[in-house]
């Protein structure tokens, strides 16, 4: 298990981290899951709404986000291939209150955000 922290942003992960990008306060994590199934569970979605959003065959993520010190926003972008342009999905969130765990299952993956309160 890998745990990346920096700031308010808390990472637990089966998978490996990688720093891509540092630039000023702008900094790129890398994630490769190997073109698996990944289930995202967010906690409190609505109650309309099923447990889980499914994407098929996620080969990477890609968590950007700044380390200046009222910010504490991140873009999660799940990709098909190793640049952004390959993006299937991508969301912004405030993390200073929740934190991501992925699991390596069997089959598939899943990425959990989840309160740290």
């Amino acid at each position: 298990m890998i745990e990346y922290k920096k700031g308010y942003l808390q990472i637990i992960s089966d998978f490996e981290i990688r720093t891509i990008m540092e630039e000023g306060p702008d900094i790129d994590l890398f994630i490769p899951l190997d073109l698996r199934t990944l289930n995202l569970y967010i906690e409190d979605m609505p109650e309309y709404m099923d447990n889980r959003i499914q994407l098929n065959e996620v080969r990477n993520i890609i968590i950007r986000f700044a380390t200046e010190k009222n910010s504490n926003s991140c873009t999660v972008h799940f990709l098909r291939n190793i640049d952004l342009q390959s993006a299937v999905m991508n969301f912004v969130f405030n993390y200073k209150n929740h934190h991501i765990k992925l699991k390596r299952k069997e089959y598939n993956a899943e990425m959990h955000i989840i309160s740290s309160l």
